[in-house]
């Protein structure tokens, strides 16, 4: 699936309570075919230290005036607009409460139809994310730091909706709550703490008993939930012998359609107790995007950061490391691929060659102070190669029991970047002060050179660093002219470094770091990132959602000219273009964009399946039949051209259908 994931829910970390209990009582009026959504109830939360003399809540603006209200109490009230364009409400009172203070609020929402970074609602559907927007009222708390978060709440939700709408909300406990004059009600019990997120749709509900209890609430009748929920549980099951137990009252794998998907840019993601996927992204099992997704249940879910200090590596990183033990465990023979240049079907990007990439387009920082959108873009592709070479030098057994440490530890009061290393170095029995240094603290990644000659029974093997110094564990491989091969561990910590290597026949080649172990600007990589480094500046800034700046400079480049273009420069450029003037809702220029990008000499085979098919989605929107179907068929032809990477037959045929 090419198209950005956002794991929204987990874009900034989650502080721990400074409040403490709070609860809800929550009733949800909606009405999708109205574009309705209105939100009433109370909430109530003891004070704790040090949030004691002031009381902070954001609530999403809506149609006319927002209501909230401390019952009860004096206090004085200001209010202000945070970056999301919420409401901020601040009260103060005149001297500090005493801690364990019980306060209770009131409030009504008559949100409507106003679009929001995680909010949506249409006819048919309606999208209610917490992380992303603040559609109940939802109390902050700040962070050692200076950071603002919204506090978990547990509670109870009344949801009412028109009949033939199933409202949906993981990790809690759902019963019917009756029929009114304007719908069926459904009650949803949260005894343990979340941050509430709500879709409502046309549902069909497929359940699979094993070890956990799954659901999955499909829109389409394509989508065989009953397949998807049994592969979810073996990959669940196996992060559990990595990560250690759960405690999740059920596991919901929720659709939403494909078209808010392309209108948002949400690509997939994780809520406690569940995923939430497009249509497209559930037709085809996919190990890499579910391993992810699932491994968000500990990484940002069951184990909280505290600090700004490496906080998207305790999510993004640790649910993509995740991700790359179970592709290794259920498809070992890709492992290498996701390692190296990307999994197919997922964002081929969240690789070696994606970081390279991206440090090639002048994006890099240091893996322990990710800011904005690096911790999805550093923290999916080095950081995740960065923990899997530290759990292979701590050896995984090691490793993974750390892991499963931090879970019972940490569960409760939340984990720091400083105790996450402490932790993995005390169950390594030794400092790792120098690989935290070289893979953690600082930009960049190795580059060596390498000569051999044979002489006799051994082999010299000359490794020369060209850039900073690293102490690194490699493998070599040594292909003799038999055919036969054999495979030697060495481990360099100086400038230049010979080795002697027994070899008993004639030697062909020699290959270090044969697969991919070592994040390292191998030549064949160096090259392609380099020659993409302009789209690639550009697509930074589109992910940063500075459209207007990505635009201009694409321009700027086309304008200037792309010399000896042989990697897909000018294709690349014009397909971003593509992308973001189609998010713009400028369907017409964005198939102006792709259709430039097919007459372009040179073509990027990762793209070129997907700018068909995007000819092809734009087409369905304008019931353009004759373009839908010829874009489809050579969707489907370049995609098989490039070893069915993105499954467009499927997606082709759910477009057309």
């Amino acid at each position: 699936m090419r198209r950005l994931i956002l794991l929204l829910f987990l874009l900034c970390p989650l502080w721990l309570c400074a409040q403490r209990q709070l609860s809800y009582q929550l009733q949800v009026q909606a009405n999708p075919e109205k574009k309705a959504f209105l939100v009433t109830g109370h909430l109530r939360f003891a004070t704790s230290t040090p949030a004691t003399d002031t009381v902070t809540i954001v609530m999403s603006r809506g149609q006319g005036h927002p209501r909230l209200q401390l019952e009860g109490r004096n206090a004085s009230m200001d209010t202000s607009t945070n970056e999301s364009g919420d409401i901020v409400y601040r009260w103060r009172f005149s001297r500090p409460l005493p801690e364990g203070t019980v306060l209770r609020f009131s409030y009504t929402l008559d949100r409507g139809a106003a679009p929001a970074f995680q909010f949506y609602i249409d006819s048919s559907f309606c999208m209610a994310g917490g992380y992303g927007s603040a559609w109940y009222p939802q109390v902050m708390t700040r962070a050692a730091d200076g950071t603002d978060n919204a506090i978990r709440g547990s509670g109870t939700i009344r949801v009412t909706a028109p009949a033939g709408f199933t409202p949906v909300m993981a990790a809690s406990r759902m019963s019917s709550a009756g029929s009114t004059a304007v719908g069926q009600t459904t009650e949803f019990r949260y005894d343990q703490p979340d941050i509430f997120s709500l879709y409502i749709g046309h549902y069909t509900r497929q359940e699979y008993q094993g070890k956990y209890l799954f659901y999955t609430y499909s829109l389409s009748k394509s989508v065989n939930g009953s397949q998807l929920s049994r592969q979810a549980a073996m990959v669940l099951d196996y992060l559990t012998t990595l990560f250690g137990p759960l405690t999740i009252p059920n596991f919901s794998i929720i659709e939403f359609p494909d078209a808010v998907s392309e209108r948002t840019g949400i690509g997939g993601a994780s809520v406690l107790g569940g995923v939430v996927m497009p249509t497209g992204a559930l037709h085809e099992f996919n190990y890499a995007l579910f391993g992810h997704e699932i491994g968000h249940q500990w990484w940002g879910n069951k184990i909280l950061s505290k600090g700004s200090s490496g906080a998207d590596m305790l999510s993004e990183g640790m649910a993509q490391y995740g991700s790359l033990q179970v592709v290794s465990h259920f498809d070992s023979a890709h492992a290498i691929y996701y390692r190296k240049t990307g999994y197919a079907g997922y964002l081929r990007d969240q690789s070696g060659l994606g970081y390279l990439k991206n440090v090639a387009a002048g994006n890099d920082e240091p893996l322990s102070a990710l800011t904005g959108g690096n911790g999805h873009t550093l923290g999916d592709s080095k950081g995740f190669l960065a923990l899997e070479l530290l759990s292979n030098v701590v050896g995984k057994p090691v490793f993974h029991k750390a892991m499963q440490t931090i879970g019972n530890k940490y569960s409760r009061d939340g984990l720091s970047w400083d105790q996450f290393l402490q932790e993995i170095a005390t169950a390594h029995g030794s400092s790792l002060r120098w690989f935290y240094q070289q893979w953690f603290e600082r930009t960049g990644a190795p580059a060596w050179e390498q000569q051999w000659q044979q002489q006799g029974n051994h082999l010299q093997l000359t490794i020369t660093q060209k850039d900073s110094l690293y102490q690194l564990p490699l493998e070599v491989l040594v292909t003799y002219k038999d055919g036969h091969q054999s495979m030697e561990n060495i481990s360099i910590v100086a400038r230049s470094e010979t080795f002697q290597l027994p070899v008993n026949s004639a030697v062909a080649s020699v290959q270090v770091d044969p697969y991919f172990k070592v994040l390292h600007w191998e030549d064949s990589l160096a090259r392609i990132a380099y020659a993409q480094a302009k789209p690639g500046r550009v697509l930074r800034l589109r992910m940063d959602g500075k459209d207007d700046e990505a635009i201009s400079l694409a321009h700027s480049y086309l304008k200037e000219g792309i010399a000896h273009d042989t990697a897909g420069v000018e294709f690349s450029l014009l397909y971003q273009l593509g992308r973001i003037t189609s998010t713009q809702n400028k369907p017409a220029e964005a198939l102006d964009y792709y259709q430039r990008a097919l007459q372009c000499a040179s073509r990027v085979p990762e793209l070129l399946a997907y700018t068909y098919f995007r000819i092809a989605q734009i087409a369905a929107g304008q019931h353009n039949t004759t373009l839908m179907q010829w874009a489809g068929r050579n969707a489907i032809i370049a995609d098989e051209a490039n070893q069915k990477m993105d499954g467009m037959a499927v997606k082709v045929a759910l477009l057309e259908n």
